[in-house]
């Protein structure tokens, strides 16, 4: 335990004296060898704490787990085996690409620093890496690149209060977050659309605090399907600042509506493991408004168990049948909690402020930077 708020402590200490943030990438992939090539700036290698030189563009990298430790050479050299290998940015803007060889995966761009270690003879990547930079490329993974600058405003602002609400999230493993829908999407530095790192320079610290003054959470989807949820409909618990709106502005719009198919013997199939008797009797229904049961008595099916079993876009959908098939006619995309990330696009584009969005998903919140903030109440 005591490492462990310690290990905490170092984390928000650096956070907040350096903002920086420390992603594990590559996190769900046993790779065992990659190349790495610097693209801008310079860097300074350390293998083990001695420092081993300074490299610029051009310079690439060949870094393979053996035996428990990490081999590396540059394209001219062995350089040798260590235990941590670091590649630390000496400017402000420095940019690196990263590639799994063993086995192959797509060449990825990071900003600033990245480090090498073996945990339990696996060999761990990390991005340390500026928030707001860290901030932008998750904008990009989770938004796209088209999208006006308002709705991007609003986007840093949830990001960022779920990365800060979360720090310690990873720290067992000695970083902050990894780089997957565990977290948040994290595919690299982003690079499609320059209005995102205005829109995080412009959001600079903003984060979202209950009535309480707590960090909230600060949940997104992709469409709500012209409704969103109580949390309460989806998770445990109900949750003060996240009830459901009606939303009209994601109306017949990417992803509003879905159907799928399934045999009815599947149907049927499922209910039984479910504990329903008489699977016949459950056929038909219409959704009108989000509801958490499908069936409300003993025993209890939740449309989130139906989603979950069928790979459904949403647990918004009514039923139906034909003669040899269960049919769901569904709307949204996603659990429909909290912004409706179409939605909100659309209200960006008919003029509506990043403000005036996170007050249309999210209720009795306001806005704080959390540099203000008593963070070790976290």
């Amino acid at each position: 335990m005591k490492f462990l708020i310690t290990l905490f402590s170092f984390f928000i200490t650096t956070l907040l004296t350096a903002q920086t943030m420390q992603v594990g990438i590559f996190y769900n992939q046993q790779i065992t060898s990659y190349t790495v090539s610097v693209q801008a700036g310079r860097y300074i290698l350390e293998c083990d704490g001695d420092k081993y030189g300074e490299y610029k563009s051009d310079n690439i990298f060949y870094i393979n787990l053996q035996d428990g430790k990490i081999e590396i050479r540059d394209k001219n050299n062995q350089i040798g085996s260590f235990k941590k290998i670091a590649l630390n940015n000496a400017d402000k803007n420095c940019v690196f690409a990263i590639r799994g060889i063993s086995p192959s995966t797509q060449t990825i761009e990071y900003d600033d620093a990245v480090i090498f270690e073996v945990a339990d003879n696996k060999l761990k990547v990390i991005n340390h890496v500026d928030l707001e930079k860290y901030i932008a490329g998750v904008i990009e993974a989770e938004g796209g690149y088209q999208a006006p600058i308002e709705y991007y405003k609003a986007q840093a602002v949830l990001i960022r209060t779920y990365t800060i609400k979360n720090i310690y999230k990873h720290a067992e493993e000695g970083f902050n977050l990894c780089d997957n829908v565990h977290c948040q999407a994290f595919h690299g530095r982003s690079q499609r659309n320059p209005e995102i790192y205005t829109a995080t320079s412009l959001t600079a610290g903003q984060v979202l605090i209950d009535k309480d003054s707590i960090l909230v959470m600060s949940p997104f989807h992709s469409s709500c399907g012209g409704q969103t949820s109580n949390a309460g409909m989806y998770w445990q618990s109900d949750l003060p600042y996240l009830q459901g709106v009606i939303d009209p502005f994601c109306n017949g719009l990417h992803n509003y509506t879905w159907e799928k198919q399934i045999p009815i013997s599947d149907w049927y199939s499922f209910l039984r493991s479910m504990g329903i008797k008489q699977p016949e009797n459950y056929t038909s229904y219409t959704a009108r408004t989000r509801q958490k049961f499908y069936i409300n008595n003993s025993p209890q099916v939740t449309f989130r168990q139906i989603r979950e079993k069928y790979g459904l876009k949403s647990s918004f959908f009514s039923i139906s049948k034909n003669e040899t098939q269960i049919i769901f006619s569904g709307k949204g995309y996603g659990h429909g909690i909290g912004m409706c990330q179409i939605g909100a696009m659309e209200m960006a584009r008919v003029g509506y402020t990043y403000v005036d969005i996170i007050h249309f998903y999210f209720q009795q919140v306001d806005m704080t930077d959390y540099r203000e903030m008593e963070l070790h109440r976290y």
